[in-house]
């Protein structure tokens, strides 16, 4: 297991290594992602000046909202943005030399591909959670729980994109569904958490574990819930070893996508 997380750090450095060569390609993507964010802000503080305050929600709680969001995304898909490209992999046979590497499967595709961009979001999400902090006059306390609750999510993020991704293996166009699954997953966490509630809110915490994202952190901080703090702790283990065994029994599914060709 050590040499296993040795070699993820070693992946992941080489990654950043290799993106970083061309300095001003790599720096705009960073930057144009943070940009890009800032609008989910503007659109999210002018909805809740106009609507007002829904179920407690207020504009701070969105940008902590946002801060977890994007802090996920970006640390998940930085690190291990290989997932994402899984089918595209099983599609076109490339998943093959990873299956013959003597390393762990799961990591060795993890840390394939290196998304820049998402760095932009980890900037963003670090700036959203530092204003959150300073606006709601947070305790000591506060500040460990936001550290906590961001593993948190990084782990439920995690283990949603490799349930979702795993379905590659089940599908001839595997593109089209684990796309849509994943923007199922993703858009319910970027919304205002004060509008679920009820029916709503149970299936976006224990079917399709968005609100774990970064409403229910949210939630945690401004109200210091040890309750709910159990709640998303358990669900994130159980997500986890739920997606683990998924992603192992789906690889059983592959079948090598070789492709010969005879030239002229």
């Amino acid at each position: 297991m050590i040499k296993e997380f040795y070699f993820a750090l070693y992946a992941i450095k080489k990654n950043i290594q290799n993106s970083a060569e061309l300095r001003v390609s790599f720096l705009i993507n960073i930057i144009g992602m943070s940009i890009n964010n800032t609008a989910f802000i503007i659109l999210w503080i002018f909805f809740v000046k106009s609507v007002g305050v829904i179920n407690g929600w207020v504009a701070m709680d969105i940008i902590g909202l946002l801060g977890f969001g994007a802090l996920s995304y970006g640390i998940v898909f930085s690190i291990g943005a290989g997932i994402r490209k899984l089918a595209d992999y099983v599609a076109t046979g490339i998943f093959d030399r990873f299956m013959l590497s003597p390393k762990n499967l799961l990591i060795r595709t993890a840390t394939s591909f290196f998304s820049v961009s998402a760095l932009g979001d980890i900037v963003f999400g670090v700036v959203c959670l530092v204003i959150y902090i300073i606006s709601i006059h947070a305790t000591i306390y506060q500040i460990l729980l936001i550290g906590l609750l961001v593993i948190i999510s990084v782990i439920v993020f995690l283990t949603a994109i490799i349930t979702i991704y795993s379905m590659s293996f089940f599908f001839v166009d595997a593109n089209l569904v684990t796309g849509s699954l994943f923007e199922l997953f993703l858009t319910p966490s970027l919304f205002h958490g004060g509008a679920f509630q009820g029916v709503m809110r149970f299936i976006f915490t224990f079917i399709i574990p968005s609100l774990l994202i970064g409403a229910l952190p949210v939630e945690i901080v401004r109200d210091v819930s040890l309750e709910k703090l159990l709640l998303v702790g358990s669900l994130a283990i159980f997500w986890f070893i739920i997606s683990i065994s998924i992603f192992n029994r789906a690889v059983k599914k592959y079948e090598s996508s070789n492709f010969i060709t005879f030239g002229n």
